[in-house]
């Protein structure tokens, strides 16, 4: 039994971090339609906001894959192998659905090393004392990593005396369009050994009302979480960012399938940012995309599978059927 964290995000990383960071933002404020990446906003405070979106009555992303979570955590169970394996999770954040499943392989007797993998150092660590003080008298080990993803698996996965169970769960796959998710997924391939399983969670395709709603909550939240990318931009790169200036708005793209996030200048203004030694001019409700979250079809799903190297063995719905958990085997 043991419960412990460890950073792969310091010294030379952080540094090609910085400049990572600055060169995406350069990009992205000089395109003719700006648009920057959600994974510029996820600092520790960034996934705090985040976490906040998962917890939201309309957002059905999260609330349909805790249903299937609590429906499903017994099949999920009887997939694996009842030895011991290493169950690997790629953006943990504060891992409340993953704990529907660590008390029921536990309950069943299975013996689970448990690898929470997120960007977010703070969210790691904050996991790594709640797992302990919850499952601290059971045969649970953990083994916290701040990282990016394929650092951490690179770090976990090579250990071929464990099975490894790899959860990318919340529809997080969506951030990527079709090119990048295949991208994504052939990387991960090569990260696992053959019989490796991966869970990964998909948003399903359905009526553009129910998208809109999700992405659009009355708390403000969604544009709390988008603004934030804003205080990053000043904090990190010395700019004048005035939050108060722009407003955000989701929008489903239906050429795309994608949830856009957009955030608009109420103003005409020009921002200054000193780390690139450039300004650059916002006109009159001027959209900045931010995020985008992609829609799927069962069929794309399975296709996603089969091109990159992995055996569909279940997949998971919710009773609406607007999301799923895919079950996937890695094939060598």
């Amino acid at each position: 039994m043991s419960f412990d964290f460890k950073s792969l995000r310091a010294g030379t990383n952080a540094s090609s971090e910085d400049s990572q960071f600055a060169q995406t933002v350069l990009e992205g404020l000089s395109r003719e339609e700006k648009r920057l990446p959600s994974w510029l906003i996820f600092d520790d405070s960034g996934s705090e906001i985040f976490e906040e979106i998962t917890q939201l009555e309309n957002h059905h992303p999260s609330v349909c894959e805790f249903e299937i979570f609590h429906t499903h955590k017994q099949t999920i169970a009887d997939i694996l192998p009842q030895e011991s394996f290493q169950l690997i999770e790629l953006g943990a954040g504060d891992g409340r659905k993953t704990l529907i499943l660590l008390e029921q392989f536990l309950k069943n007797g299975m013996q689970i090393h448990y690898a929470p993998i997120d960007i977010s150092e703070g969210a790691i660590k904050n996991l790594v004392v709640t797992l302990e003080s919850k499952f601290g008298n059971t045969s649970l080990t953990v083994h916290g990593l701040a990282a990016d993803y394929f650092d951490g698996l690179d770090a976990l996965a090579k250990d071929r005396s464990k099975k490894n169970l790899v959860l990318f769960l919340g529809s997080t796959i969506g951030n990527r369009d079709y090119p990048g998710a295949e991208h994504f997924l052939r990387q991960l391939w090569q990260s696992l050994n053959a019989e490796d399983y991966v869970m990964i969670g998909f948003d399903l395709m359905k009526n553009p009302k129910v998208l809109y709603k999700a992405y659009n909550d009355a708390k403000g939240v969604f544009q709390k979480f988008n603004l934030y990318l804003l205080d990053r931009i000043n904090q990190k790169l010395g700019a004048n960012f005035n939050k108060e200036n722009f407003v955000q708005q989701g929008h489903y793209n239906w050429q795309s399938r994608a949830v856009e996030s957009h955030i608009y200048s109420t103003k005409e203004q020009t921002v200054r940012i000193d780390a690139l030694n450039r300004e650059f001019h916002f006109g009159l409700w001027e959209s900045m995309q931010t995020e985008h979250s992609y829609k799927y079809t069962q069929e794309e799903i399975e296709r996603l599978a089969e091109n990159n190297g992995f055996e569909i063995v279940e997949h998971l719905f919710d009773a609406k059927k607007y999301f799923v958990d895919s079950i996937w085997k890695v094939k060598k």
